[in-house]
């Protein structure tokens, strides 16, 4: 077998038979981090474990004529191999929101990424908040398929300095407050309301351990994460963004409340949609570069300005590479990882975003990953592929 056949053998190998540590150590149950779901015996709206369960809640947004506006997002609820599908919501659990990317939808990558299989052995609860679509074509056409985060320029009427798609004039929500910008793509509606809605629902009907509270998002879900760091960062005790970053202008870490908080950035080198170094990108919108981006968070963390390797068992997958921001006096931890790709889901992401948590929490206990069989038999065949190179 050829060197690299040899690598990419290691990395199957571990990928589904190394030993991971847990994120969350078992604490004991004080009251002190006990949301207020804690209090009731049982799951709420027929909620049971194991299973993925669409939400509706309500969001009024005094801005429009018709202020209260039904949103959704799914949720599973982690169960145990001795009790599983059960509605028990008694033991204190920890809570993860992720978005989607632009057009992307909650029930698509919450059954494409394996965060629901890793988070059912962390005793992790996964929300996915769906974006809305309020976009009409010219000839008045419904379009379904564009759901899209209102998050750090995304739908600013202020952006400037590019030719955009333009799909912000097409909006109803962005129309109703005359807001039309070539820079602009994505829907007016106020998306930090709907996860403060979505977070008040989560703390009051489910046990939730509220010093374990973590967002994470793709894309436009990314600048969704950065939006929630600019504006609503202190409920969350980290943030994990996969390559998105604010439109050029947008960056404002000023918040007192992101002090302490942690943040992992994952991105590809080679990438187009959003580029790593804040390039015009493929639609002629301009984002922020991500190395200014994640120094800016570091020095607000009063991290060393030089960084240091942050080295992960995933190292040798598209040239997948860590550093880390060290000693920051807010006991924070900030890290950048960069692979060999574009605007691609890399591999290991999941597994990624949790080794970086590991390291935020400081408590572990073991246990083994265990990916869905369908990754098993992949990297079987793939053994088998590299045995014949």
């Amino acid at each position: 077998m050829t060197n690299l056949s040899i690598q990419l053998l290691v990395v199957l190998i571990l990928v589904n038979f190394i030993p991971f540590q847990s994120v969350f150590a078992d604490d004991d149950d004080s009251s002190d981090t006990a949301s207020a779901g804690c209090s009731s015996p049982k799951l709420p709206n027929n909620l049971r474990t194991d299973e993925m369960k669409l939400m509706t809640i309500n969001v009024t947004d005094s801005r429009f004529a018709n202020s209260v506006i039904e949103r959704h997002f799914y949720i599973r609820v982690p169960g145990t191999n001795e009790n599983p599908n059960s509605d028990d919501t008694t033991e204190k659990k920890n809570l993860m929101i992720f978005f989607h990317g632009f057009t992307e939808n909650a029930l698509l990558v919450s059954s494409l990424y394996d965060y629901n299989t890793i988070a059912r052995h962390q005793d992790v609860i996964m929300i996915y908040p769906e974006g809305i679509s309020d976009l009409v074509y010219l000839n008045g056409t419904q379009e379904p398929n564009i759901q899209s985060w209102n998050a750090v320029g995304s739908a600013s009427n202020g952006a400037s300095g590019c030719i955009g798609l333009g799909y912000q004039c097409l909006y109803t929500s962005c129309q109703e407050l005359l807001q039309c910008n070539g820079c602009a793509f994505a829907t007016c509606h106020n998306d930090v309301l709907f996860v403060q809605e979505i977070l008040a629902w989560a703390l009051a009907n489910l046990c939730v351990d509220t010093s374990r509270v973590f967002v994470s998002g793709e894309s436009n879900g990314g600048m969704m994460t950065y939006e929630l760091i600019t504006k609503y960062p202190k409920p969350f005790k980290a943030f994990v963004v996969v390559y998105g970053a604010p439109l050029a202008g947008f960056v404002n870490f000023s918040n007192p409340d992101i002090v302490g908080k942690s943040l992992l950035h994952i991105h590809g080198l080679s990438d187009t949609t959003v580029p790593f170094n804040g390039t015009l990108n493929e639609q002629n919108l301009v984002f922020t570069g991500v190395p200014a981006l994640i120094e800016e968070y570091a020095r607000v963390q009063e991290c060393d300005a030089q960084k240091i390797a942050f080295d992960t068992p995933f190292d040798t997958v598209n040239q997948f590479d860590c550093n880390q921001y060290p000693n920051c006096a807010s006991g924070a931890f900030v890290v950048l990882c960069t692979y060999d790709g574009g605007h691609l889901y890399p591999p290991m992401v999941e597994e990624a975003t949790y080794y970086f948590l590991n390291n935020v929490t400081g408590e572990f206990k073991d246990f083994k990953m265990n990916l869905k069989g369908s990754s098993f038999v992949v990297s079987i065949l793939c053994l088998a592929a590299l045995y014949l190179v």
